[in-house]
This record gives C-alpha cells, structure tokens and sequence, in this order.
C-alpha cells in the first residue's frame, strides 16, 4: 500500500512538470501581415511579408491574381517573404482581397489597379443610364432590411446563371446577372418583355445573354439583394425590346414610359406594362394617369347619354401599335358628359385618371383597360376644367362629390402651385410610403386645424380646400414647418380657419392618406406674406 501511494506521488509531480513545461513552449495563434494594402497600378509583381505561427493557406484571392508564390506554409516565429503576381488591367479601375488563415485566425491584404478604362461607370438607374451590377448593390445597401425601392430602376448585365428559367406555368423565371468585375446579382421571378408573362412562342433565355432588367428592389433580409418578386421584368434582352399586348388595341411594340403620376404620367405602353403586373381581373388599388392622343373611337363610344365614352390612345394617334384602351370613361372633373360639352375626335390630346384592370372574359383572351366609370379625361387638349356636375370621384379618389372649381389644377410651380385637388391626386397616385421626387407648391385656405402651431414642435397640422370649407376636397398639410422651414416660436403669427396659404415641399402618399411629408414642407405663404 505505501509502494502504491508513493507511485502515485512521484506521477502527479511529473504531470506537473509536463505541464509546466508544455505551456513554457505553448504559442497562441496568430496570423499577420506587413501592410494591409498594395497597389498594382505601377507593377505587375509585389511583395509582403507574413508572420504566422501556424501552418497558413490562402483562403480567397480575385480572379485577375494570376498565383501568389508561396500560397501555403508552416508557422514560424520569423517572417515569411510572400511574391504575389497579378495580370495587367486594360479595363476599369479594381479592387479585390487575398485572405491568409491559420484556421481559427485570419488576415486581409487588400489590392488595388488602375486600369486603362478609368473608374467602374455604376449607372444612375435609369433607362437611359442603367445601374450596372455594381451599381444596383451600391444602390441596395442604402435600403434597409426588406425595404422596397420607391420606384423601378434599371440594371444592365449578362446572365451568368439561370435558376429558374421562364415556364408557361408561372410566366416569369429567375436567373443571376453579372457585373465587369465579378459582382453577382439576382433577378427574381421577372417577367418578360414588354412586363408580361413568357410564353411558349418567347425566346428563352441563356446564359451569356445580355439584358437590362426594369422593376422594384430590396435587400431582402438585409443580406440578399434582388429584385422584388413579380414586380420586375425584362426590359431588354440581346438588345431587343418589346412591348406588353394591347388592351384590345392591337400588339403593342412601344416603348413603355412614365411612372403613372400626374407629374410623370404613363405612356399607352407604359399603362399596358403596369396592368400586366396585375391579377387577372383585379384592378389596381389607386388611381394612375395615362398620356396620349386619342387613335380610334369604338362603335357608338362617343359621350352620348350615358355620360361616358369608349375609345383608344397612342403615343402618335396612330392606331394599331402601342394602343391603350379608355373603356366608358366619364368626362372632365369625373362627371357625366352632357349635351353642350366639347366632343372628343381622333387627334385630341388626353390625359386620362383612374383605376385600370386586366379584364379577362370566358374566352381568355385578356384585355388591358380602364375599370368602367372608376376612370375619367383629366385634361382634354390641355383643359382640365370640366364645369359643375354631379357623381364619381375628385381629383383625389375620396369619392366626394366634385365641382368644376375643385376639380384638380396647376402643375406644381411657384407659378402654378397644385390646388388641394391636384396635391391629393398627385399623393395618391404614389405608392405607399413614397414621396414626390422633388418639392411643389400647394396653394389653398385652410379648411381645418388639427394642430395650430407651437414652440414645444415648431410645427403644425391642418387641412386646406378651394375655399377654405368642408365641402369639397380637403389636403393634409401635416406637421408643417414655418415660413423658410423654420420652426415655429412665440411672437410668430398664428394660423387660422380661412386663412390663404402656399405650401412648399414634398408629397407623400402615407399608408393611402396623402398628404405632406412630415417636417418636409413649410409655409411659403400665409395670406401673402411670405416672412
């Protein structure tokens, strides 16, 4: 027994000695690198200097690295000399990472080349200046987690690899695009040209094909950025664009243009386009604004005695190409048409307000049009003044009734300011949470205060009409700023009921309710005076 416990005495103490000596030799991890940086743009061949303790790898490096000499080793307690060679650049500007690791542990070298063809152009998103791939990231990582852009932009690239390419089942597919320095993007569920679904008889699409690509984007769960499903489509592909069918107008071959607003309406292509976009026989949940000259009047689709009128717009007055179809539209100001109005003809410019659907029959065949009588000519060859009457909605779609002095006006300038009409139809027509691209006028009296102004907030809310009753079309003017965008403070006038005012700034269309965006307008004017 003592042999025992004298053993086991001797064998703790050497463990002990073990281990005293093994954390003496023992080195924690690590993995640096001389310089973070090197720049290429004056040789082809450089040199850094790494330090590891354990055996090192390359984990990543950008394709124009042509091989880094070593690209692996032991650890060592002195530096290692690191030879990387890299191809020449006759294209745009690059950057790119080569990434050491020990495992647990890593180290960045970050590398940068001028090339021949300056910086990477990005885009500006728009038809004209699409985003590239690099452009659209750039541009998603300003959005927030599952926030959709306000409005459709542009990308160009080459598809570099298809997912899910299109079917006649579903009529959109889904499929990557890639950028001049490699960066990936993913279009997701768009549809094809013209904003339509594909069909059989479309061309399918392949890898290497070159598209621009017209819709919505998110940075979906704040680390995938695409397209928003369904509400995208192929603009262009190997060159080629085409438009959406006509409403029972005929195929249409223009380009789609416009955003729907009273500022920017639709074209006939632009409207056809949108409606694709729609559920079969659902119409849309506000009111757009469409552009053209009338092309072809229906049989009997004059304004006649039921008030309303049937007929078809272009870009040009032709028929047969680009054609939208305006189905029992009422008149000016959204009233019946009455015996003593201005007749419509071929060749008349029009705007037309109001709800459009994809009106699909028992035979199929889907026609794209205006929803009957939840439409109406906003201005007839420039005239939008559409006298008294009676039925359908105001300007802004709240479906009070409407006179020919409430009816929608002005166009935004300090010149023209918006009357409350033409604001809340202006507001209306955006999507949800948008705001208007840049700041209007809004001139009107003011109908209603919810809040006068105050020191505590600076600002104020009321609503404003034609003439300063409850009547007719009210507009929000919410938590208003002072004249100058100032906050308000004691010893400044006050505002009251009847009081005429000029807003300035931006519109916004919040969860349906326009009106203007908070803090992003301020008084312009109260009864004249504008300090």
């Amino acid at each position: 027994m003592r042999t025992t416990k004298l053993f086991a005495t001797f064998l703790v103490a050497g463990l002990i000695v073990a281990g005293c000596k093994q954390d003496e030799d023992y080195v924690l991890p690590a993995i640096t690198i001389s310089t973070p940086t090197l720049d290429f743009s004056a040789d082809t061949e450089q040199n850094v200097d790494l330090l590891a303790t354990r055996d090192w790898q390359i984990l990543g490096k950008p394709e124009w690295v042509q091989r880094i000499e070593p690209d692996h080793g032991p650890g060592t307690s002195t530096l290692q000399r690191i030879r990387l060679f890299v191809d020449p650049n006759d294209g745009y500007n690059r950057e790119g990472e080569v990434v050491f690791t020990i495992g647990l542990a890593k180290s960045t070298l970050t590398l940068t080349q001028l090339g021949a063809k300056g910086e990477v152009p990005v885009g500006t998103g728009t038809k004209d200046d699409p985003y590239t791939v690099k452009g659209v990231l750039r541009y998603i990582n300003t959005l927030g987690a599952d926030v959709e852009s306000p409005q459709d932009v542009y990308v160009k690239g080459k598809i570099s690899e298809i997912t899910d390419a299109f079917s006649t089942q579903y009529g959109n597919g889904s499929f990557k695009i890639k950028g001049d320095e490699g960066e990936v993007f993913t279009v997701y569920r768009a549809l094809y040209l013209g904003n339509k679904k594909w069909t059989a008889n479309d061309t399918q699409i392949a890898v290497g094909d070159e598209v621009v690509i017209c819709g919505k984007v998110v940075n979906y769960k704040g680390n995938t950025p695409e397209t928003s499903a369904n509400k995208s489509y192929v603009y262009s592909l190997n060159g080629k664009t085409e438009g959406s069918g006509g409403g029972g107008g005929g195929t249409n071959t223009g380009t789609p243009s416009g955003t729907g607003t009273l500022a920017d309406p639709y074209n006939a292509a632009g409207a056809n386009a949108f409606i694709q976009t729609l559920a079969d026989n659902a119409k849309s949940d506000k009111d757009i604004y469409v552009k053209g000259k009338i092309c072809k009047i229906a049989n009997n689709g004059t304004f006649g005695s039921y008030g309303n009128a049937t007929f078809y717009i272009s870009d040009d007055g032709q028929s047969g190409g680009a054609d939208f179809y305006c189905y029992r539209v009422l008149y000016l100001g959204n009233r019946d048409w009455k015996e003593g109005d201005t007749q419509i003809k071929v060749g008349d410019d029009v705007i037309i307000c109001g709800k459009v659907t994809k009106y699909v029959g028992t035979n199929g065949t889907a026609t794209l049009e205006t929803v009957q009588k939840e439409a109406y000519i906003y201005s007839l060859n420039g005239v939008t003044d559409g006298g008294s009457g009676s039925g359908g909605n105001d300007g802004g779609g709240n479906g009070q009734g409407n006179t020919g002095s409430d009816d929608a006006a002005g166009n935004g300038t300090l010149a023209s300011p918006y009357n409350p009409a033409g604001a809340k139809a202006v507001a209306a027509a955006l999507e949800s949470g948008a705001k208007t691209e840049s700041k209007v006028y809004v001139k009107g009296k003011i109908s209603k205060i919810k809040y006068t102004f105050s020191a505590q907030y600076g600002t104020a809310t009321f609503d404003i009409s034609a003439d300063g009753t409850t009547n007719g079309t009210q507009f929000t003017c919410y938590s208003i700023l002072y004249f100058k965008d100032a906050s308000w403070k004691e010893g400044d006038k006050q505002i009251e009921v009847g009081n005429e005012v000029v807003v300035y700034g931006l519109l916004t269309n919040y969860n349906g309710t326009p009106e203007t965006s908070s803090k992003e307008a301020c008084l312009y004017s109260l009864n004249g005076a504008t300090e």
